[in-house]
């Protein structure tokens, strides 16, 4: 089948003519590929940055003269490769272990994305500053967050600090709130869900700490965040006072130990080394690397019209990624009031059992030799 097509591979969004699909098979000219993929086809094989991996000659054929089998290279590097039912629209995603090795490099990985003005920004755009990069979306309560980060950035800005949120949700969905508060700091869209898939975020509100070489400090943890909201009221959504009390405790604490980062940098005894990265680093495996690549095909499908096409990639992104509560929330039935708090979420919460929604923060101070 020869046809126009669209084929999606981290932030591109290419759309090709005259490309040939032959089940799941999509072969690409040079042209093309490099233009999709940004993998450029060398004489030693697909090279990008510093890695260069060779064609096999050997099993399914994947090139014919000018042309390369994009989806069949993908699939024999391990990496997902997902499409429509059309086969019109194609999701080449990222693989894990090169996921990995980038999260363990401990160099914070780069994005681009846009604000509301359509205004695009790079995590790089902000070298030289201690960046807290802090994802919310308007279906969490932490949607209320975004003034209490006002205050932390204004309080610590002077120190070459500045927060960074990143809402995961649609444009229309986190304006209201990032226009209520008219925050100082930059806020960006993520729809896709970009940086839960470089930073292997599973939840919101979570956060990295950024230092000024772009060096994790931090890894993702929850911002303050506990379980206590598990004590609520599930009609009216009220807490208990303890409830509401230690949770703000813990909020207080964690937004403390932000502020002596963002003053006392490499000395605060919140920093941790590369050692304590390490420790509390997690990584992606092939499952979860999948589970993106079928959410975002998901809300490419959606935004397309898609919609019951869409529910099964994100169901089985849901099945491939149980514990990443943004994947699920996102799409989840919303209240009234833009939550995603229906039935099926405190089912999901029961399930848990005596494990964590929010992991506990670890906020132990470090000692200095």
């Amino acid at each position: 089948m020869t046809s126009e097509i669209r084929v999606i591979h981290e932030a591109r969004d290419t759309r090709l003519v005259g490309v040939t699909v032959d089940g799941d098979s999509l072969w690409l000219d040079k042209e093309d590929f490099e233009r999709a993929t940004g993998w450029q086809w060398k004489a030693v094989g697909l090279c990008r940055d510093d890695t260069c991996m060779p064609i096999p000659r050997g099993g399914p054929k994947l090139v014919d003269g000018d042309r390369i089998d994009a989806a069949g290279v993908w699939r024999h590097a391990g990496w997902p490769v997902v499409q429509s039912r059309s086969g019109t629209l194609w999701v080449l995603g990222e693989g894990a272990s090169r996921r990995a090795a980038a999260l363990t490099s401990l160099d914070a990985p780069d994005f681009a994305l846009p604000d509301l003005d359509g205004r695009l920004h790079r995590l790089s755009d902000y070298r030289g500053r201690k960046v807290f990069l802090v994802t919310w979306a308007s279906w969490c309560g932490c949607r209320g967050d975004l003034p209490v980060w006002q205050s932390l950035h204004e309080t610590a800005k002077a120190h070459g600090f500045t927060v960074l949120a990143i809402a995961l949700d649609q444009p229309d969905a986190a304006r209201p709130w990032i226009e209520a508060a008219s925050p100082s700091y930059p806020c960006l869209i993520d729809r896709d869900h970009l940086t839960a898939e470089l930073y292997n975020l599973v939840n919101v509100p979570q956060a990295v700490w950024i230092d000024e070489a772009g060096h994790l400090v931090r890894p993702p943890e929850a911002a303050g965040m506990t379980d206590g909201f598990r004590a609520m009221e599930r009609k009216s959504l009220s807490m208990p006072e303890a409830a509401r009390e230690a949770r703000d405790r813990a909020k207080a604490a964690y937004l403390d130990a932000v502020r002596d980062w963002s003053v006392r940098g490499t000395a605060s005894p919140y920093a941790l080394d590369a050692e304590g990265v390490m420790a509390r680093l997690t990584v992606p495996d092939a499952a979860i690397a999948e589970a993106h690549a079928r959410f975002r095909l998901g809300q490419a499908l959606l935004r397309d019209g898609q919609a019951d096409e869409a529910a099964a990639e994100f169901a089985e992104a849901t099945r491939l990624h149980p514990a990443s509560w943004a994947l699920w929330r996102q799409t989840a039935e919303k209240n009234a009031s833009g939550l995603a708090v229906g039935e099926a979420f405190w089912r999901r919460v029961d399930a848990l059992g005596d494990r964590h929604y929010y992991a506990p923060v670890d906020l132990a101070e470090r000692q200095r030799d």
